[in-house]
């Protein structure tokens, strides 16, 4: 067991995406990006529509840290020319101290079904497992039939817990909390 995990590079790559801490001059496009998917609503209702100061305080707080966890928000960038796609943020050590918690993912449309979220999700969990991360927890929404695909295709396999409505109804909601284990 390794005393004190570390925390995700400030900056590092997959084949074909470029991965950095988010700065202020990124608030815009990230805005842009989440808008993009509100489509996702109906299934998860994290996916509300977002103004630009949303994004500049979640910004912020990945820059000044969190005083709970270690908060990181990333953006995704594509190779060569570096425009943003994407983004992901993430407590380092939270809920546990060998588990990060990946609080939010999004990729931009036109670049989803592309395996680049795949591409990112896996090469953040090799760098978790090297920083002496155990796990990475998420929640996915029942409703939310890709995301729950996807999230499963990318060894999130253990439900952790299960939240939600306890009768059904059309606004019912329910949620798993996933595990992808790092390390055996």
């Amino acid at each position: 067991m390794i005393d004190s995990p570390h925390e995700l590079p400030a900056a590092w790559a997959t084949q074909r995406l470029d991965v950095r801490d988010a700065t202020p001059a990124d608030a815009a496009a990230l805005t842009d990006i989440f808008n993009a998917c509100a489509y996702v609503e109906p299934w998860d209702p994290t996916f509300h529509p977002v103004d630009r100061a949303e994004l500049d305080r979640v910004i912020k707080r990945s820059l000044d840290g969190d005083e709970h966890a270690n908060f990181r928000l990333q953006v995704l960038r594509a190779l060569p020319d570096g425009a943003p796609i994407g983004y992901f943020h993430l407590f380092h050590g939270a809920p546990q101290p060998e588990v990060c918690w990946i609080s939010m993912f999004v990729m931009q449309p036109e670049f989803q079904g592309q395996k680049l979220a795949g591409e990112v999700v896996d090469a953040l969990a090799e760098q978790l497992a090297q920083a002496g991360y155990r796990a990475i927890w998420l929640h996915v929404y029942l409703r939310n039939w890709p995301a729950l695909r996807f999230w499963t295709q990318h060894g999130f396999t253990t439900i952790v817990t299960y939240d939600g409505d306890k009768v059904m109804a059309e606004e019912a909601q329910a949620r798993l909390r996933l595990e992808r284990p790092l390390r055996d």
